[in-house]
């Protein structure tokens, strides 16, 4: 049972790195006041995310059978190393292993997805949680490189048949992405 899991490991790995990056594209950095509802109530704080590199929708869709084959945990281990850009959520810094552009009519839609969860409080999830084991930020910016979005702090995904990314979030409280806007 190890080998099999080492094995699938393995070939997630393989598998995430072979989805490339889009070369030609500039990185980006995008800054943002988060809005998140914790046991403490709600909190404001400026967020920054930076990609470094681009997946497209069409790249991305290679992870369906990924997570299909292997579950959650499975695109965790094949996302272990990645460094597509960062995510910094007041002290909070996070790299980010995985950003997805998409056009969009007038403007873009970006999904940055962390290896692991986003916390900015003490909090202690229960063991129904561990099928969520992502931080997503996404959102969508204008021509001007305006917009608002979601913040996830702990979620899970899927894949569609077109390659476009679903998240379902652990609570179904998405924090708020506001005032967002391309720094660069």
């Amino acid at each position: 049972m190890k080998t099999i899991i080492t094995t699938l490991g393995v070939l997630c790995a393989v598998a995430l790195f072979a989805v490339q990056s889009e070369a030609d594209e500039p990185g980006r950095r995008f800054t943002a006041t988060a809005v998140v509802t914790d046991s403490m109530g709600t909190n404001s704080m400026p967020m920054t995310l930076i990609a470094n590199r681009f997946t497209s929708v069409e790249q991305a869709q290679h992870l369906a059978g990924l997570l299909e084959q292997g579950g959650q945990g499975a695109l965790v281990s094949a996302l272990n190393g990645r460094s597509d850009g960062q995510l910094m959520l007041g002290a909070l810094q996070m790299p980010v292993a995985l950003v997805v552009a998409e056009e969009q009519g007038g403007g873009y839609r970006y999904l940055f997805l962390t290896p692991r969860r986003i916390q900015v409080a003490e909090e202690t999830f229960g063991e129904e949680s561990l099928g969520y084991p992502f931080g997503i930020a996404v959102f969508e910016v204008n021509d001007f490189g305006d917009g608002e979005g979601k913040l996830h702090m702990a979620a899970a995904l899927s894949i569609d048949a077109d390659g476009h990314i679903e998240v379902d979030d652990y609570d179904g409280e998405d924090g708020r992405l506001e005032n967002v806007s391309l720094a660069d």
